[in-house]
């Protein structure tokens, strides 16, 4: 036996050869067996037809530019909702009921006939011509018109869910999209009601209102300004009536002598030119106090000149009281002086102005409190104003927002139901399959080649290994340590020829059968197995 322990020298092409010559038997028959056993498999096996119909995922037809489609899911998305639901249950046991399946499988439970259809249900995603999406049904059976049938069936149930659920998804939105824009516009009435409510109860204090309550102060310091002025000037006035009417009555109770000035002879003084001339200034004085104010320069002017005149009288009536006897006078009463009835008049008068002018003033003060009041809230009254109409423009910009997207929502489900949005198209219907895909012949021929050669190739090697046969003349010389003295050949026996020519003969033989079963797989994956097997019948009966 060959010591496995030691290393093994590299086998040469040669070496190879000469196995494969030796062993031609235990390679010729494993394949053969395995030819033999892929073909049997091969048409026995039970034959499985498939018929795919190609959907086109077409676009809208409306641009996009004018209607944007509210539905955004991807292909895939939607396809895998659409399997799901054309996979139900209830789906599958109509098509089930429809197209009278599994009826040769009574006893078949209907949970495992529904888990059999969807196994033999397929949807993939495919790039259709010119790079558009779409997709592929495809659906296995025994029967190929059923299977047909069936896949169209499919297919149809694809296209209508696919508008139903684009439809409910649009209606869905558009119905999603009235709630909120109902709950933001009620947000937004209130919104309004809270900040009108507000202006209203703030109204005059508005930071908008800043710039006229200022002038308004400032008009209300000037007017309280223009009234204190007239107010001392009435007061002065008012001194002046007072001092003069004072002057008055201490004149008339100072005593007179009884012939110097007596009623009798008291014209003789008011007659004097500048008495006259007193008169008159005191008549008109009175006249113009009907048309002007006491402020009017005018009455000012002549109220200045009356005082001169009065001076000036009041001078003549010194000098002539000089003159007469002190024990003859007599006062004359206040009712006769007309000049003493005018001063007192006029100093009602302004004492009544400076009363209204002091009323004004209170007025004048109070509106001033208010108007400095709203000054010194605007700041406040602006943040919280601010903050009024920054929550109004959120709110607004959000119901417009959601009014746009309501409009362009009813546009989409108004497109959906005219069918004018994004829909499946049958690219491609199923068709007859007249090639079945199961039994794979590509994959059986490949399963029996590599089965045969594989195992034969095990069995030579197992024997190759173990084997201790000294064949080579190297192995005589390095093994045994022997030199080679002389070549004797084989001795052939008279039966030897005859043995050698049939072993050649069957192996020729079992050559020529693998070769008709690679053959014979060849035709039946070039031609296919259900024209092959109708070409042999045909044979047979001529």
């Amino acid at each position: 036996m060959v010591n496995t322990l030691q290393p093994q020298k590299p086998i040469k092409p040669e070496e190879i050869l000469e196995i494969i010559v030796r062993r031609k038997w235990l390679i010729i028959l494993p394949v053969c067996c395995f030819l033999t056993l892929g073909v049997v498999l091969t048409l026995t096996a039970p034959k499985t037809y498939q018929a795919s119909t190609l959907i086109l995922v077409q676009q809208q037809s409306v641009p996009s530019e004018y209607v944007r489609s509210v539905v955004t899911s991807s292909i895939n998305q939607r396809i895998s909702t659409i399997s799901q639901q054309i996979l139900s249950r209830s789906n599958l046991e109509k098509i089930i009921g429809q197209f009278n399946l599994y009826a040769d499988k009574p006893d078949m439970y209907l949970e495992d006939k529904i888990e059999d259809m969807r196994q033999r249900v397929q949807v993939k995603i495919e790039q259709a011509r010119g790079g558009t999406e779409a997709f592929s049904i495809r659906f296995s059976g025994r029967d190929p018109h059923r299977v047909m049938q069936i896949a169209n069936t499919l297919a149809s149930y694809f296209m209508d869910e696919n508008l139903k659920v684009r439809e409910a998804q649009a209606v869905g939105t558009s119905e999603f999209l009235e709630q909120e824009l109902e709950k933001t516009r009620q947000r937004l009435e209130e919104m309004e009601t809270r900040l009108s409510t507000y202006r209203a109860a703030h109204i005059g204090g508005l930071p908008d209102e800043l710039d006229s309550n200022l002038r308004t102060l400032d008009r209300l310091q000037q007017q309280m300004a223009d009234k204190h002025v007239i107010l001392r000037e009435t007061k002065t006035s008012l001194a002046l009536v007072e001092s003069r009417i004072s002057e008055i009555e201490t004149r008339s109770r100072q005593p007179f002598q009884n012939g110097a000035d007596t009623p009798a002879t008291g014209s003789g003084v008011m007659g004097t030119e500048n008495q006259e001339k007193l008169s008159q200034a005191r008549q008109e004085y009175d006249r113009l106090l009907t048309v002007y104010t006491p402020r009017h320069p005018d009455v000012k002017r002549l109220l200045k000149t009356i005082e001169n005149l009065e001076q000036q009288v009041a001078e003549e009536n010194e000098r002539s009281s000089e003159i007469k006897d002190p024990g003859q006078s007599a006062p004359v009463p206040d009712s006769y002086d007309p000049q003493l009835a005018r001063l007192r008049s006029e100093q009602d008068q302004l004492e009544k102005e400076i009363q209204a002018l002091t009323m004004e003033l209170d007025g004048i003060e109070k509106k001033m409190k208010a108007y400095q009041k709203r000054v010194e809230q605007t700041p406040r009254r602006e943040m919280e104003l601010q903050s009024l109409n920054r929550d109004y423009a959120n709110i607004k910009e959000v119901y417009n927002s959601l009014l746009n997207r309501k409009l362009e929502a009813e546009l989409s489900v108004n497109m959906e139901k005219r069918q004018k949005g994004e829909q499946f198209r049958i690219l491609d219907s199923a068709k007859l399959p007249e090639k079945p895909v199961s039994p794979d012949v590509k994959k059986y021929f490949f399963l029996s080649v590599v089965a045969g050669f594989g195992l034969a190739a095990g069995i030579i090697f197992l024997l190759e290994f173990f084997d201790s046969s000294i064949r080579q003349d190297e192995q005589i010389e390095e093994d045994l340590g022997l030199a080679i003295l002389a070549d004797i050949p084989e001795l052939q026996s008279p039966g030897t020829t005859t043995r050698n020519r049939v072993e050649m003969a069957a192996f020729a033989s079992c050559c020529l059968y693998a070769a008709a079963f690679l053959s014979f797989f060849a035709v039946l994956y070039v031609k296919g197995l259900d024209r092959t097997l109708d070409a042999i019948k045909t044979m047979l009966h001529v």
